[in-house]
């Protein structure tokens, strides 16, 4: 634990000089590579659970007169078997997960109404390789014992959801994940900052864009390492269907849409 807490005091100290992101993100990166990797052999990664308390963030915003207002309570529900790697760091990890809302909500001039709190919890409703995120302004003198009430991840997936037109469907030994399509324009790489993070070396950190033109979608490279290929063809720019073959790298997902 010791490593673990001189590789945090070490990338916090940066200051100001790097984005709350990219903090973020190379400290996970550390956490990775270094000798508590072990701890994170999960299909879900820190990351993809912190990209998407960013997203919940960015959702959920409450325009008032000169501020914009985002929720300071989160809970990110896991899967039990994925949610059992998290558990020995489960305490650190949501104080460092809020600490990044926290730099986030000022870089982008977002006004917390309370220090922001994170909990990661598990739901056997929740598919594996899948992060469901609850997020909601609320103090903690407004709920009994000092804790909020919040549903269950089993009870949101029972709400009205938008339908999703289009997802990438990526098969992995634990049976399929779906990411979806939330955007018109959608980043895919391993770097934090994009929409759709894929954790494989053969994916570069911003590999391709997805994005939603003239009534279609349209994948395009971004200058990746490995390529970007289509049914087999390497493509700089090419219009997707339904059940089109993608290869990002090697990496190997199927467009699906409708």
């Amino acid at each position: 634990m010791r490593e673990f807490e001189l590789l945090r005091i070490t990338d916090y100290g940066l200051g100001t000089i790097m984005s709350a992101l990219n903090r973020f993100e190379q400290l996970m990166e550390h956490m990775v590579e270094g000798s508590v990797a072990r701890f994170f052999r999960s299909p879900v990664q820190p990351a993809e659970i912190a990209k998407r308390l960013e997203r919940a963030m960015e959702s959920n915003q409450m325009i008032s007169v000169n501020r914009v207002i985002v929720p300071n309570v989160y809970r990110a529900f896991l899967n039990p078997q994925d949610f059992s790697v998290f558990q020995p760091y489960q305490k650190k990890l949501e104080q460092d997960m809020a600490v990044y809302l926290t730099e986030l909500a000022e870089e982008r001039n977002f006004t917390l109404l309370e220090h922001p709190r994170v909990q990661l919890g598990e739901d056997p409703g929740v598919p594996r390789r899948s992060i469901q995120v609850l997020a909601e302004t609320a103090s903690q003198g407004n709920a009994p014992n000092g804790t909020t009430q919040m549903m269950s991840a089993t009870m949101i997936q029972n709400q009205p959801q938008p339908r999703n037109h289009a997802h990438l469907l990526l098969q992995t030994p634990d049976g399929p994940q779906l990411m979806p399509v939330e955007t018109t324009t959608s980043t895919i790489g391993r770097g934090l900052s994009n929409d759709m993070i894929l954790e494989d070396t053969r994916v570069s950190r911003r590999h391709a864009q997805l994005r939603y033109k003239n009534r279609r979608f349209w994948l395009a490279d971004l200058g990746s390492t490995n390529g970007t290929f289509v049914n087999g063809e390497r493509v700089s720019e090419a219009a997707l269907r339904d059940g089109d073959q993608i290869s990002l790298g090697g990496l190997e997902l199927t467009f699906r849409e409708g």
